[in-house]
């Protein structure tokens, strides 16, 4: 069986953080959390400034102590491809066959992590694996669902270290050398939304935390101007509004009601669950 590993690289996610590594458990034998103690400054080179440290740490460190397979590092890193670097690394050192990125909102149903554990060990060829994602927004009863999202998330990528050019065997450096995106060698195949997405809590927060992220994350420095105001701050007395994405408006058609239940078991726990908007 394939040694896959969870890498999470994160900073202020304590909202999500617990319920996605234990999410992923059932199919990583590695978690690996990246915890950022201060912001990225490639972005907003005063974020540090103006974004302070939430429980995270805490957290982090509990789950540590309860959680044998999870390592963490802690550190500070300028942009988003460095620290995921830094997650690599520690797979690279340690002999998994699988970088899985996951994002500390994204939670992942059990089902779906069986179907993806069919994926790769019946298609050891690919390098990159996608898996799509339901976005929620401002609470869990609305959200963007990924079949109507044109965004394609590469999540898991094989770890090449050698490749043999000529018959000789070379050794393979693999990186991120993007956001979300690696060098892995093989071919980048999507799985399909019927076996399997990732639930992607990324917009379901409150006003005071999404002003926060504003501040601080890699599109920090795109964000639309009038965006909170014309946007985010009506959508509740106007819950058809389309073209909602902060930066480009057609990526997010519109947020559709869904039943709470249409969740992972593990977020009917959250103290979220069952509201209309987060406040």
């Amino acid at each position: 069986m394939k040694k896959i590993a969870a890498v999470f690289c994160v900073y202020n996610e304590e909202a999500y953080l617990e319920y996605a590594i234990r999410s992923v458990l059932p199919l990583a034998q590695r978690v690996v959390v990246c915890l950022g103690l201060a912001p990225y400054t490639a972005y907003n080179p005063n974020a540090r400034a103006v974004s302070k440290p939430d429980g995270t740490e805490a957290l982090v460190d509990r789950l540590a102590r309860e959680i044998p397979q999870m390592t963490v590092i802690k550190g500070t890193w300028k942009d988003e491809i460095e620290h995921r670097n830094a997650g690599l690394a520690v797979c690279l050192e340690d002999g998994t066959d699988y970088h899985w990125l996951v994002d500390g909102d994204e939670v992942y149903r059990e089902d779906h992590l069986q179907n993806i554990r069919e994926e790769i060990e019946r298609r050891p060829e690919v390098g990159t694996f996608i898996v799509k994602c339901h976005i929620f927004w401002r609470s869990f009863s609305y959200r963007i669902p990924a079949d109507e999202l044109a965004w394609r998330p590469r999540r898991i990528f094989k770890i090449t270290r050698h490749r043999n050019i000529l018959g000789i065997r070379i050794p393979y450096r693999c990186k991120f050398t993007g956001q979300n995106e690696t060098n892995s060698l093989g071919p980048v195949v999507e799985i399909p939304t019927s076996r399997a997405v990732f639930y992607h809590y990324s917009y379901a927060r409150s006003s005071a935390a999404m002003a926060d992220k504003f501040k601080t994350f890699s599109h920090a420095h795109e964000i639309r101007s009038d965006w909170i105001k014309a946007v985010w701050e009506k959508w509740p007395g106007n819950r058809d509004m389309p073209d909602i994405h902060p930066i480009d408006p057609p990526k997010f058609p519109r947020a559709a009601a869904i039943s709470p239940e249409d969740h992972p078991e593990i977020m009917k726990r959250h103290p979220y669950y069952g509201l209309d908007l987060i406040p």
